[in-house]
């Protein structure tokens, strides 16, 4: 089956997830192993819908799974763990990994991983900005769905390589997924049968130290919770 930008405008400009999400796409793993790479606790984990997930405001502790095919999709609202270094190092060990991100107050991020290694990451919004071992693995792929690889927001990166696609979009970056993964999630994945597991974030650990201490008001935790989600997901 062919993917078109179709099958992924209501992720890149719909609300079905919010505004902050992460998908990290793994193959060849099942739902639960992949819950437990992340750090789920292994009795949390459970089916568990996303209609559920929401209607008892899971997010963003909570993580959901689903199959894609030969690949398991870790689903995240309003959170990304599976992003951080020692999340790709333990979900693409043996494997490989794909991972998109919008975060429409923040970063938004991709990230490209194979047995341990990121091999490339960047901003979807300026993906001249590469990171990783290999930065360069994806420029093909990147501009055969239509991104360029030498864009920068205020003008182009000089030279032969350059080309004028516009603006990237989160929807391209979606694309580039489903270009290397040759899945997507749809809305029936979505919204069907999935499994759910509570992961535990260091920055958990630092919101309760914070709410501990003496004269630490309600306001000043929620702005220190945020702060500590805002942190470069690369790490």
């Amino acid at each position: 089956m062919e993917i078109t930008y179709a099958d992924v405008s209501w992720l890149a400009h719909g609300w079905e997830l919010g505004d902050v999400w992460c998908l990290t796409f793994v193959r060849g793993i099942e739902e639960t192993e992949a819950l437990r790479r992340l750090g789920a606790a292994e009795e949390s984990i459970r089916p568990l819908s996303y209609q559920e997930l929401t209607d008892e405001g899971l997010f963003p502790h909570t993580v959901l799974a689903g199959r894609l095919h030969g690949w398991v999709v870790l689903i995240e609202r309003n959170g990304s763990e599976g992003t951080k270094p020692d999340a790709i190092r333990a979900l693409s060990a043996g494997t490989e990994l794909v991972s998109v991100t919008r975060h429409d107050y923040a970063t938004d991020l991709f990230v490209y991983a194979i047995d341990g290694d990121r091999l490339t990451s960047f901003d979807p919004r300026k993906p001249a900005w590469r990171y990783g071992s290999d930065p360069d693995r994806l420029l093909d792929a990147m501009r055969e769905v239509g991104v360029d690889p030498t864009y920068l927001p205020g003008g182009h990166v000089t030279g032969q390589e350059a080309i004028s696609s516009g603006t990237p979009t989160m929807g391209e970056a979606l694309m580039l997924a489903a270009r290397l993964t040759g899945v997507v999630l749809t809305q029936e994945v979505l919204n069907g049968p999935l499994v759910g597991g509570a992961v535990h974030s260091p920055a958990d650990d630092t919101l309760e130290e914070c709410a501990e201490r003496p004269g630490t008001t309600s306001h000043t935790t929620a702005n220190l919770f945020g702060a500590i989600r805002r942190d470069d997901p690369q790490g």
